[in-house]
């Protein structure tokens, strides 16, 4: 049809084919075929009012996605003329406008910090703590996305505001657990009794008993405790807040201020030990001795190492007492017997004296004798002297013959109580729970090793190893179970291995074996067959069999190569190991 301009010719063309359809000429009829006619566009066809709402709409809508949406939505309702449905739309776009005007902050920088702030290491707020809170607030607030935007800041903001890399103390955990309640007040049905009560007990039994050590604060915290009874309301709560923010904040500064001291005293036993280590050369058990204070030292400090270290350093203790009490007691002998063999020498040389003297007397008797009797009677006196002589001479080898035979009994039991506390001065290296190497021992163990490739110019390997799902284990089985295994895991690994390799205690659940004269070939083999072996002699757990895995990493020791590079990238080769399915070993 050609298109027609003037508005005169349209009318009369628009009754003419309403005439021509048999169409009842209703205004809506009317106008529908005249915009036929005039091939009128749809935004042309749109009421003055629907157009300055729709562009309104719009303006408004800036850079929110949902908002945009729900106007497009709105556009194709009138363009369909579906005007039932107009309200309902209508009521969609200006939620959509009042949400973005309530947001804390866009979905997409929200997600970027959600996902930073849950990858950084937090002790406060371990992963499965994360995911409670997250669970909850995506539980309480998935249907309503203000209110998940609020309150996913208020949580990424939580997880930021303690030090990521710090240690936390148990008064932080406090704090962030009545931290965690005022969340849930403020975001569900308030049950104010419920929460009195935990807040109370999570401040008196949680926090206070823990501040023995300051008065000051311990009354405080009580005082923090009594207000919290009184809160019934969210008015109250707002006057309560202020104050419990001001205590957080002197409760953390009291907390930089342990955490300092610690570091000091730390500090200052790290220089001590050290110092003690240089001064005492000989005395092999009390090297060892330092040498697991310092392996603490070195590491973050966790009180079931201290346990352990503590434990096995009495037992060494006890019996390096007992050891050192027999050494003491054989020494003193050695010394009494070299003491009596003097004086029995001193003896044997005045007897000597005296018969040399009585001897010049028998002489001068003899040259004045005037006849055979007084020779004969000088002779027998002689005789007798003479024979005592001999009976002491002999009396007194026999006792050094005693004596010598005494002194070599109690040099054999010196050399071997000494050998006996370099025994026990080296069980210090290794591991109390599992018998492998500790780090110290694993030190030692390298460096010989290398020196040992170094000088035969063979291939040194090491793999390192990582107890697959270890902590599901301990979640599931208890620790006791856990440890249980680790020692299960040892004993399997030494009996695979050749008496020239070593097996040490690396970590938690990490260890590292060390194959002097093996490449990464026979290396990969070793460490397959330990695996195959671990799937046939299952870890028994209250006649249960429980499926112990690994993944390792291998790699070769390069000549003159750091030993903590060496570690690396084994521990490299281990983490593509798990990511790569777990129970394998890749080679690097």
């Amino acid at each position: 049809m050609e298109k027609l301009s003037n508005p005169t010719d349209i009318a009369r063309e628009t009754l003419k084919q309403l005439a021509l359809r048999r169409i009842v000429p209703s205004p809506d009829h009317y106008e529908a075929i005249y915009h036929e006619i005039a091939q009128t566009s749809d935004d042309e066809r749109q009421h003055a009012g629907l157009k300055e709402l729709i562009q309104a709409l719009e303006g408004l809508s800036g850079q929110n996605p949902e908002a945009k949406r729900q106007v497009e939505q709105l556009k194709r309702i009138i363009r369909k003329e579906e005007w039932s449905n107009l309200y309902d739309q209508l009521i969609r776009c200006f939620n959509a406008q009042s949400s973005q005007s309530e947001l804390s902050k866009t979905w997409a920088d929200l997600i970027k910090d959600l996902i930073l702030q849950w990858d950084l290491r937090n002790p406060a707020y371990p992963p499965s703590r994360k995911k409670e809170a997250l669970d909850r607030v995506l539980a309480n607030f998935g249907n309503n996305s203000t209110e998940l935007n609020n309150k996913l800041v208020g949580l990424i903001g939580s997880w930021s505001e303690t030090g990521v890399e710090n240690n936390v103390s148990p008064a932080s955990d406090v704090a962030a657990a009545i931290n965690d309640l005022t969340l849930s007040t403020e975001t569900t049905g308030i049950n104010w009794q419920d929460w009195r009560e935990s807040t109370v007990t999570a401040l008196e039994v949680g926090l206070a008993a823990r501040l023995l050590h300051n008065p000051d604060l311990q009354q405080e915290t009580l005082t923090i405790a009594n207000e919290a009874k009184a809160v019934g309301n969210q008015a109250d709560m707002e006057k309560w807040l202020p104050r419990l923010r001001k205590f957080w904040l002197k409760l953390e500064l009291q907390n930089d201020q342990e955490d300092r001291l610690a570091d000091g005293l730390m500090r200052l036993l790290r220089l001590l030990t050290d110092n003690m280590a240089e001064i005492v050369i000989d005395d092999e058990w009390v090297r060892g001795q330092i040498a697991v204070i310092q392996t603490i030292m070195a590491q973050p400090l966790d009180m079931r190492v201290l346990y352990d270290a503590e434990a096995g350093l009495k037992e060494v203790l006890f019996k390096q007492s007992q050891v050192k009490h027999s050494l003491v007691e054989a020494q003193a002998a050695l010394k009494n017997m070299l003491t009596s063999f003097i004086d029995r020498l001193g003896l044997i040389s005045q007897s000597t004296d005296n018969y040399h003297a009585k001897i010049t007397q028998y002489a001068t008797k003899i040259e004045a004798a005037n006849d055979l009797v007084s020779i004969r009677h000088v002779m027998e006196d002689l005789m007798q002297d003479t024979r005592s002589m001999q009976i002491d001479v002999l009396r007194s080898r026999d006792d050094l013959l005693e004596a010598r035979k005494q002194a070599d009994l109690a040099h054999s039991r010196v050399i071997e109580l000494e050998k006996e506390l370099t025994a026990l001065s080296d069980k210090v290296r290794e591991d109390q729970l599992t018998g492998a190497l500790n780090r110290r021992g694993l030190e030692d163990a390298y460096q010989i090793e290398l020196a040992r490739s170094q000088r035969s110019n063979a291939p040194f390997a090491l793999s390192l190893l990582d107890i697959d799902n270890f902590k599901k284990l301990n979640d599931n089985l208890g620790h006791a179970a856990g440890d249980k295994a680790l020692q299960h895991l040892v004993q399997v690994v030494k009996d695979l291995l050749r008496p020239t390799d070593t097996v040490a205690r690396y970590g938690g659940e990490e260890f590292v074996i060390l194959m002097p004269n093996t490449n990464l070939e026979e290396g990969m083999l070793v460490m397959q067959r330990v695996q195959r072996e671990l799937t046939k002699r299952f870890f028994m757990h209250e006649n249960e069999k429980v499926l112990i895995t690994f993944s390792a990493g291998l790699t070769l020791a390069g000549v003159d190569e750091n030993r903590d590079a060496v570690l690396a990238r084994a521990d490299g080769a281990m983490y593509l190991a798990k990511k790569s399915g777990k129970n394998r070993v890749e080679t690097v």
